[in-house]
C-alpha cells in the first residue's frame, strides 16, 4: 500500500495542472493496491478524454482501438447504486456478467486484469468522470474493504476532477486562459478572498456576488457568505468548501465550489490560496442530488438522509425505513443542514429539488 500523506493536495494540484493526473493515479491506485489507473471524462455524444497509468496503457489502448462500442454498464450502476463511494465491480456487476461482458473477456483478461474499482461523477453539463482501476488476476478480487480506503477523498477527488473535466484535462498557460476556459463562473482569490483573477460570467454574477474594498469577494446572502468565509480560513484543514447559494427572484441556485490552489498550481495562479467555481443548479441540467451531497462532504449516512429529503420522506418514514430512531434521523438530519447551510428541512429540500434521474437509469 502507498503512502496516503498529500493525496488531497495532489488532487487539487491536478485539478489545475492535469499532466499531474497520472502521478495522483498512481497515488489513489497504490492506497487500494492495485497497478492500474485511468481518469476518463466521457461526454454526452460518447466522445472520451482520458489520463491512463503506464500499467494500464496497453489494455486501454485495445479497448479504445476496438471495444467502444460495447457498453460499460459499471459507472452508470455505481452513480445509482453507491453514489460518493469508490466501488469494486462485485458491488455492480454478477460475476456472470462479467464473465459474459466483452470488456472482460477481450480487453481485461487478455492482459492479465481480473477485477476492478472506480467511482462516477456526473458533471452539471451531463458528462460523466469516471475513475477506473484493475487488479491483476493472479492477486484476486478487489474488495470492498480495499476500496473504501478511498471513500475519505471522495468529495475532493469529485471537486478536483470537475474542475479538469471544464479544463479538457489540458492545463491552461495562464490565469486568464484558465478563467477563459474553465466555462463557469470562476475567480482566483487569496485566502483573504481578494480576488487575483476573473472571468466575465463570474463578474456577471452581481449583485448575488459582491465586490468589496480591496477587491474581496463576498456573497450577498449572508449564511452563504459565512461558509465562504470559513472555507477560505480552514483550507489547510476540513472546512466546507461547496456553499449553495439560494435561488432569489426567480433567479436559480448556486452552488459555489472552493478548490484549494496547491503546489505547481501556483505557476498559473500566482499569489492566489484556492480557485471559486460557482456552478448554477438549473433543470434539467443540474447535478445529481448524489453529487451535491457528495461535494458537500456528507457521510453516507447523512447523505442517505438527504436523498430521503429530497424524495420527500418525512422523519418517521426515514427511521421506519432504516430501522433507526427518530433521534438519531433528527441528529443526522441537523448534520446535513450544517454542512448545506440551511436552517430548515424545507430549505435543504429546495436545495435538492433540482436533482435529475441518471440518464438511462430504471425509474
Amino acid at each position: 500500500m502507498t503512502s496516503e500523506l498529500g493525496i488531497v493536495d495532489h488532487l487539487y494540484e491536478a485539478a489545475v495542472v492535469p499532466e499531474l493526473w497520472k502521478e495522483v493515479l498512481e497515488r489513489l491506485c497504490g492506497v487500494i493496491g492495485v497497478r492500474a489507473g485511468a481518469l476518463l471524462t466521457i461526454d454526452t455524444s460518447g466522445g472520451i478524454r482520458s489520463i491512463v497509468t503506464d500499467a494500464y496503457q496497453p489494455a486501454y489502448q485495445d479497448y479504445i482501438d476496438s471495444g467502444q462500442r460495447y457498453p460499460n454498464v459499471r459507472p452508470r450502476r455505481g452513480l445509482q447504486l453507491h453514489p460518493h463511494r469508490f466501488v469494486p465491480d462485485v458491488d455492480v456487476a454478477t460475476q456472470e456478467e462479467m464473465d459474459q461482458d466483452p470488456i472482460y473477456t477481450q480487453f481485461l483478461r487478455p492482459h492479465g486484469f481480473g477485477s476492478t474499482a472506480g467511482t462516477a461523477v456526473l458533471s452539471p453539463t451531463g458528462d460523466t468522470i469516471v475513475f477506473d482501476s484493475a487488479k491483476l488476476m493472479a492477486e484476486g478480487p478487489l474488495s470492498r474493504r480495499e476500496t473504501s480506503r478511498l471513500d475519505r477523498y471522495w468529495s475532493d477527488f469529485a471537486r478536483a476532477s470537475l474542475i479538469s473535466q471544464r479544463l479538457g484535462l489540458k492545463a491552461a498557460s495562464a490565469a486568464t486562459e484558465a478563467m477563459q476556459v474553465i466555462g463557469l463562473p470562476a475567480a482566483s482569490v487569496t485566502a483573504e478572498g481578494r480576488v487575483v483573477s476573473i472571468n466575465g460570467m463570474f463578474e456577471a454574477l452581481s449583485p448575488r456576488i459582491l465586490f468589496g474594498a480591496f477587491d474581496r469577494v463576498s456573497l450577498a446572502d449572508r449564511k452563504a457568505d459565512r461558509l465562504l468565509s470559513s472555507a477560505l480560513a480552514g483550507l489547510d484543514a476540513t472546512a466546507v468548501r461547496s456553499i449553495p447559494i439560494p435561488g432569489d427572484h426567480g433567479l436559480p441556485a448556486l452552488v459555489a465550489h472552493v478548490v484549494p490552489i496547491r503546489r505547481a498550481a501556483h505557476d498559473i495562479f500566482t499569489r492566489s490560496a484556492a480557485l471559486l467555481a460557482v456552478t448554477p443548479i438549473v433543470p434539467p441540467e443540474a447535478p445529481l442530488a448524489e453529487l451535491l451531497t457528495g461535494l458537500f462532504d456528507l457521510t453516507t449516512a447523512e447523505a442517505r438522509i438527504a436523498r430521503g429529503i429530497a424524495s420527500g420522506m418525512s422523519v418517521e418514514a426515514m427511521a421506519a425505513q432504516t430501522s433507526l430512531s427518530r433521534e438519531t434521523i433528527r441528529t443526522q438530519l441537523k448534520a446535513v443542514m450544517a454542512k448545506t447551510g440551511t436552517d430548515r428541512q424545507a430549505d435543504l429540500a429546495l436545495l435538492l429539488s433540482s436533482a435529475r434521474p441518471i440518464p438511462g437509469a430504471p425509474g
